[in-house]
């Protein structure tokens, strides 16, 4: 059981991880919105989105369909 514990901590600490830098991505993804918004841009750029999701394969890549989905709409707010 206390390897059980033990290993738990571990991913406990590693999904932490994963929230702190997701919190920041999202703040990045605001500027990015910003930027976009002053220069008119579109949110979706459709052809860096495909070289993105092309790279991924398996769950990360639907992880990363989910992420992508709150990006837009955090830029689509400003």
């Amino acid at each position: 059981m206390n390897t059980l514990k033990i290993l738990r901590n571990q991913i406990d600490k590693i999904d932490d991880s994963i929230v702190s830098l997701l919190a920041k991505r999202m703040e990045l993804v605001k500027n990015v919105g910003q930027l976009k918004k002053q220069n008119k841009l579109k949110v979706l750029d459709l052809k860096r989105w495909q070289e993105i999701i092309k790279s991924k394969k398996g769950y990360i890549k639907k992880i990363w369909k989910i992420i992508h989905e709150e990006s837009l709409k955090i830029e689509k707010t400003l």
